[in-house]
C-alpha cells in the first residue's frame, strides 16, 4: 500500500510541475506565468516530498519533508506577491484581454521597456481582398505620412491553404488538381487587383512606396518582414486567400503575432 500511495504522490506531483511548466511557457504575460511557477514550487513540490516520505518510511525523512513543506508554503505565496508587487509597479504589460485592473488606484504604476519608442522607418500593410481594404489603404497611407515612413504593400496567397480541397475520392485527382489551379488563378487576379489600388493611392499621396507579391504561408512571410522600426499592418475581415474562399477569419488570431511591435489593424 505504501508503494502505490508513493507513487501516485510522485506522479501527481510531476504532473503539477509538468503542467506549471506548460504555463510559464505558454500564458500569455508576467502574471499569469507567475502564478503557474508559484504552483509547481508549493503543490508539486510538496506532492513529491510527500511521495519520498511515504516510499522511505523513515521517522527523520518525515520531519524532514514536514520541515521543507512548511518552509514552501512560508515563503513561496510570499515571495510570489513581492514578485507580482514588483512586476506591476514596475510596468510589466497587462494581457490585451484583460477586462479589469483592481490595482489601477491602489499602486502606482511604472513604464515597461524603453521611454520612447523606435522611429518607424516602414509600414507594411498586408494587401487582402476584403471589404475594408479600401479604408485600410487609406490608413496606411496616412500612417506612413504621419511617421514619414515608406509604405510598403504586401500581397500574400495562402497557397497552402488554397491547395488544401478536402479528401478526394478515387479517380478524381484530376478534378482536385484543376480545383487547385482554379483557387490559385482566382487568388492571383484578386491579388493583381488590389495591388493595382494600393499603387494608385500610393502614388497619390506622393510617399515612397513598393508592393510585392509573396506565396506561402502568411504567418512566416509577415513575421520575417517585421522589425523595430517597422509597422506591420492587416485588414480585418479577411485571410490571404484573396476572396476565393469567401471567409471571414480572425486575422490577428490565425497570425498569432509574436513580433516586437504590435500587429496593427487598419480598417475596421
Amino acid at each position: 500500500m505504501n508503494t502505490w500511495v508513493a507513487s501516485c504522490l510522485l506522479v501527481a506531483g510531476a504532473l503539477v510541475c509538468l503542467l506549471a511548466a506548460t504555463g510559464v511557457l505558454r500564458l500569455q504575460d508576467f502574471f499569469m506565468r507567475m502564478h503557474a511557477a508559484t504552483k509547481a514550487g508549493v503543490v508539486g513540490s510538496g506532492l513529491v516530498l510527500l511521495g519520498v516520505a511515504v516510499a522511505d518510511g523513515s521517522l527523520a525523512t518525515w520531519v524532514k519533508v514536514l520541515l521543507a513543506i512548511v518552509f514552501l508554503l512560508l515563503t513561496t505565496p510570499v515571495a510570489g506577491h513581492l514578485l507580482g508587487r514588483a512586476g506591476y509597479v514596475g510596468g510589466a504589460p497587462l494581457w490585451r484581454g484583460t477586462t479589469e485592473d483592481h490595482l489601477r488606484d491602489v499602486l502606482p504604476r511604472g513604464r515597461f521597456g524603453p521611454a520612447t519608442a523606435p522611429t518607424v522607418r516602414r509600414v507594411v500593410l498586408a494587401l487582402t481582398e476584403g471589404p475594408c481594404m479600401a479604408r485600410a489603404i487609406g490608413d496606411a497611407v496616412a500612417l506612413a505620412r504621419e511617421q514619414g515612413a515608406e509604405l510598403c504593400g504586401v500581397a500574400i496567397i495562402d497557397t497552402p491553404r488554397l491547395a488544401n480541397v478536402g479528401p478526394v475520392p478515387l479517380g478524381a485527382l484530376t478534378y482536385a488538381q484543376r480545383m487547385r489551379e482554379r483557387r490559385l488563378t482566382q487568388a492571383r487576379q484578386a491579388a493583381a487587383d488590389v495591388i493595382q489600388r494600393f499603387e494608385q493611392a500610393a502614388n497619390d499621396a506622393g510617399l515612397v512606396w513598393s508592393v510585392r507579391l509573396e506565396e506561402g504561408r502568411p504567418r512566416r512571410l509577415l513575421h520575417a518582414m517585421a522589425s523595430a522600426d517597422t509597422v506591420v499592418a492587416v485588414a480585418p475581415q479577411a485571410w490571404f486567400d484573396q476572396g476565393v474562399l469567401a471567409q471571414r477569419v480572425d486575422v490577428v488570431r490565425r497570425l498569432r503575432w509574436r513580433a516586437q511591435r504590435p500587429l496593427r489593424v487598419l480598417g475596421g
